[in-house]
């Protein structure tokens, strides 16, 4: 544990280093901002390194500049410094009133708290303070049942994600958001969305151009937010399905599956290994639609990586998958946009597939197919099939084919298919 005088110089190290980041802007601190004056806590949440310390750093900075300079507090608990044992929290506090003396409200900024065992018992015990909270953690179990009980009502969780392409377009060149779509225009956009299907959306490697940094992302999300935090004892079983399903993106997987070509011990390992890969913000599963929850779970579900940058890095496939890449953005989009519990996929009886249901309350609200290669007749007679298909069986008509350039409308079998590019359907 560390000495009072050890965190006295941690608080003034941080706060001068901080002052001097260079922070480019993200929208998501304007949601940040929107619960700055309230009494919740802030938990930010997402993939290691996607940006949330940096978010906090940009709060950081402007609190830094107003009468509040002395009421902030920033500590990064991966600093080897500091123990798992949440005892050290009180002595952090108690140190901070003493040697800053802060008058009115404190605000306190603590990243990657689930490295302290017990941090919620803490958190809510200290919740009735004048004291605003942000936290962080690259996990989704950051929010755990005893934590979300006790402070029902009195937390906000806001995920972050890599970069999406909008964001991804606005580094790079901020005149393309203008809806301007002249035929230069579309050529560097469509440009530009072919180096994010490649390099993905993870800020270090848009920012500063260092893609070969992906494959040690990969390590520390497997290595220190899964491994350790969980003690997996088989630990190139859990490398292995990671790879497996990081390779086989947008396609169909069991637990059965998997665990046949994995020989594992059990099908709940995999389950559990599928369970904290999805925790650590690595991957995502989307499953079968059905009214009925014991078909739902009895079929196959998708598997969707956070960033095509980071899949490519690791993926056992050398060619270029571009269709199962579309697919990808595709889902990670929607999960930005919607609540993922309400993201589904949907198989008929003669292997019809549509790729993306969105449901809404007990209403099936669009169906969505993606598909690359939209200008092939028989790509483009399956696709639209399966979609009139499936908008008869779940009465939806609000039907959208993503393509890589068709745009257009029509109406197949009286259903009104609606298609539009990729590049300008994530730019909406």
């Amino acid at each position: 544990m560390p000495t009072q005088q050890t965190i006295k110089e941690i608080i003034d190290t941080e706060l001068e280093e901080i002052k001097k980041k260079k922070i480019i802007l993200r929208e998501e601190v304007l949601v940040l901002k929107e619960h700055f004056d309230k009494k919740k806590i802030i938990a930010i949440s997402g993939v290691r390194r996607s940006g949330k310390t940096y978010l906090m750093f940009q709060l950081i900075q402007e609190l830094l500049e107003t009468k509040f300079r002395n009421n902030v507090l920033y500590i990064n608990f991966e600093d080897d410094r500091f123990t798992d044992q949440v005892s050290q929290m009180d002595l952090i506090y108690k140190t901070f009133l003493e040697y800053k003396n802060p008058k009115g409200r404190i605000y306190f900024f603590l990243d990657e708290i689930q490295n302290i065992s017990c941090w919620e018992k803490w958190l809510t015990r200290m919740y009735e303070k004048n004291i605003k909270f942000f936290i962080t953690g690259s996990n989704a179990s950051l929010l755990s049942s005893q934590f979300s009980k006790s402070l029902t009502g009195r937390h906000k969780l806001v995920e972050i994600f890599p970069l999406s392409f909008k964001q991804f377009i606005a580094f790079k060149n901020k005149e393309l958001l203008n809806h301007s779509y002249s035929v230069p225009k579309i050529a560097e956009t469509k440009n530009l969305l072919e180096k994010y299907l490649k390099s993905g959306g993870f800020p270090e490697v848009v920012y500063d151009n260092q893609s070969d940094v992906l494959k040690d992302y990969f390590k520390d999300i497997i290595t220190r937010d899964i491994i350790l935090r969980r003690n997996i004892k088989f630990k190139e079983s859990l490398k292995e399905i990671a790879v497996i399903l990081m390779s086989g993106i947008a396609r169909l997987h069991s637990l059965y599956s998997l665990n046949k070509i994995l020989q594992a011990r059990s099908i709940n390992t995999i389950k559990n290994y599928l369970s904290f890969l999805e925790e650590a913000y690595l991957i995502f599963k989307i499953s079968f639609f059905s009214f009925s929850l014991k078909r739902q779970l009895a079929n196959p579900f998708k598997i969707y990586a956070i960033d095509p940058g980071l899949r490519n890095k690791v993926s056992l496939n050398f060619s270029r998958d571009i269709g199962w890449l579309y697919e990808n953005v595709v889902a990670i989009e929607l999960i930005r946009r919607l609540d993922r519990e309400n993201i589904f996929y949907w198989k008929g009886t003669k292997e019809q597939e549509v790729d993306f249901i969105i449901r809404e309350g007990l209403k099936i609200k669009r169906l969505i197919q993606v598909s690359y290669d939209i200008n092939d007749e028989d790509t483009k007679k399956r696709e639209t099939r399966s979609l009139v298909k499936a908008s008869k069986e779940l009465s939806c008509a609000n039907l959208l084919i993503i393509t890589q350039d068709f745009e257009g409308e029509e109406t197949i079998k009286r259903k009104k298919i609606k298609f539009i590019p990729l590049w300008k359907w994530l730019l909406e």
